[in-house]
């Protein structure tokens, strides 16, 4: 999977450290490294692209690789004009042993890498002399964790199971895994774009995502992932809601002249419902957000008030609440605002622990 120069354009824009997250040593530092001796031949180094999450904007850097998955890093490199391309020169792969990721085969500009171990090793791009064209640090990681997860950054209250609304749905299947790090181990989404999903009907949209047309019930999604045993994971589809009420965090008052983001949640007995089609009444003004829409469980909130309060109402899955927000003078400070949608993309789900 290439990352276009469009969305390249738009992570720049954004001010997100691209160069940093994707490239490798040589092309992160501008210096051949110590101890190997450099192709002339890709002088700016490679980007080493990894598999994209569901439910993260960007692509991965490329994220650790479960133990017996694999992932397809794209190579692209910079012929000198400032556009990076697919890597289109003849090259090897060399993993060092591969102590953490072994290269499993090569196509075209990518490197297919495989999960051996819970350790991190270089894996060299070389040329047809067998100088370094670039290198980067990639790591395996032990799946421990299979959890479902939303896919277009509903914002999921911590520690909450999902269900999700009946109809056509998308439904992300989100891995786990301790990768090592400098200070330890930590827990972290990884990739197997190996991974089987087993669900009859469904429709597999990227390597961890499911378009499925269900009808209220418990169900099961077969995951077999990393050298683990299939894992049934509860698939909950519900037709309604049993409430909707505002999330903890929301800010209870608004500057003038100014917005505020108002998130809510809609819940099935102690599962937050993820899918629902939203509508939201803000002062009298209606809005929908529904399929297609990020983050549609909260609205955007913008008032011109000096004084008094905005009301707000929320209704998903058949159910409605409303909240007000006082209108704060120009010596008061509003309330934290929720946190922006990169500190919530990765939501609590069904999960199964191996």
């Amino acid at each position: 999977m290439l990352i276009g120069t469009g969305m390249k354009r738009l992570l720049l824009s954004l001010s997100l450290p691209l160069v940093a997250c994707y490239g490798g040593e040589r092309r992160n530092t501008g210096e051949c490294p110590a101890g190997e001796t450099c192709s002339p031949e890709t002088p700016g180094g490679l980007d080493f692209v990894g598999n994209r999450l569901v439910g993260e904007l960007l692509l991965s850097g490329p994220r650790a690789t479960a133990i017996g998955g694999t992932q397809a890093i794209a190579l692209e490199y910079d012929r000198g004009d400032g556009v990076d391309v697919a890597l289109d020169l003849p090259f090897t792969a060399d993993d060092n042993g591969g102590q953490g990721v072994k290269v499993d085969a090569i196509s075209g500009s990518q490197v297919t890498v495989r999960g051996s171990g819970s350790f991190s090793n270089y894996v060299r791009i070389l040329d047809e002399d067998g100088l370094l064209m670039d290198r980067k640090e990639l790591t395996g990681a032990a799946l421990n964790k299979i959890e479902l997860v939303t896919t277009d950054f509903e914002k999921v209250p911590p520690n909450t199971q999902l269900a999700f609304a009946s109809g056509a749905t998308k439904v992300g299947v989100a891995l786990y895994g301790d990768v090592q790090t400098g200070s330890g181990a930590a827990s972290q989404r990884i990739i197997d774009t190996s991974m089987a999903l087993d669900f009859a009907s469904a429709t597999r949209t990227a390597w961890d995502t499911l378009e499925i047309n269900s009808t209220p019930g418990s169900y099961y999604i077969g995951v077999t992932a990393g050298d683990k045993p299939a894992a049934p994971i509860d698939f909950i589809v519900v037709d309604h809601a049993d409430s909707v009420i505002a999330m903890t965090g929301n800010p209870s008052t608004i500057q003038p002249s100014t917005s505020a983001s108002v998130c809510f949640q809609a819940m099935s007995g102690t599962r937050y419902v993820a899918g629902l089609t939203w509508t939201y009444t803000v002062d009298g003004v209606t809005s929908t957000k529904g399929a297609g829409d990020l983050t549609r469980n909260c609205v955007s909130v913008q008032t011109a008030k000096v004084s008094g309060t905005v009301s707000v109402s929320a209704t998903a899955g058949g159910q409605t609440t409303a909240m007000a927000l006082s209108v704060a003078t120009t010596r008061e400070l509003p309330a934290t605002q929720p946190a922006a949608a990169t500190s919530w993309i990765t939501t609590a789900g069904d999960r199964a622990a191996m």
